[in-house]
């Protein structure tokens, strides 16, 4: 019987800086930048990758909902999304439009989604970080994005910054960012991890005792 701890209990021990590190070392592109945390004190996330995509296309009618509350485009996502998902949204980077506000982040916290990465804007700032659910976005905007966007792909890997998402690849986020983990890789990421926060705290126990003689000799 396979006792050791899942990859998901693994990651959650490192920051997305040490994941990152770890990555390099690998040759691995898995971080996502330029995406900020929506609330000071988001903690960590970590969890499998959701990934979808909406699509550049202005005032389509299968799109169009009146007034505010939840975009058809953005429906597909919510019917998908299950316990220990982090949904990645690829909207292009835009900041024209939101396609992720409060609704949204109730539904995904009743679900027990882990957190939303939105490659574009989010909205409803006030209320997301009232109920305490996690989201990082590029940008914050409280235009709708019904008018904007259609939906594209669900399930589908997509690219972003020259990361490449698959369907169930780890996910890590903190307050210094996003990284993501190709599920196949994840076992050599982590043992680099381990190796990485051993030396980091050794480092820093030499620093606090100022004995630290060189960089290279832990």
């Amino acid at each position: 019987m396979n006792t050791s701890p899942d990859p998901i209990s693994q990651l959650s021990r490192y920051s997305t800086s040490i994941v990152s590190d770890a990555l390099d070392e690998l040759a691995i592109l898995g971080v996502l930048p330029g995406l900020f945390a929506q609330r000071l004190g988001q903690g960590r996330v970590v969890g499998r990758a959701l990934p979808a995509r909406l699509e550049p296309k202005s005032h389509d009618p299968a799109a169009y909902r009146f007034g505010g509350g939840v975009g058809k485009p953005l429906e597909q996502v919510l019917q998908t999304m299950r316990d220990g998902d982090v949904v990645i949204m690829d909207l292009g980077g835009s900041i024209r439009a939101a396609a992720w506000g409060s609704l949204a982040s109730r539904i995904a916290q009743r679900r027990g989604v882990r957190g939303t990465v939105m490659w574009g804007a989010c909205r409803d700032v006030d209320e997301i970080r009232a109920i305490g659910y996690p989201v990082w976005a590029v940008a914050v905007c409280p235009r709708r994005s019904r008018n904007e966007f259609t939906f594209g792909s669900i399930n589908e890997s997509i690219t972003i910054a020259g990361v490449t998402i698959a369907p169930r690849d780890y996910v890590v986020a903190d307050e210094s960012g996003v990284v993501c983990i190709p599920h196949a890789r994840v076992n050599e990421a982590l043992q680099l991890c381990a190796r990485i926060a051993e030396q980091e705290a050794a480092l820093e126990a030499q620093v606090l005792n100022d004995s630290l003689a060189s960089w290279d000799s832990v």
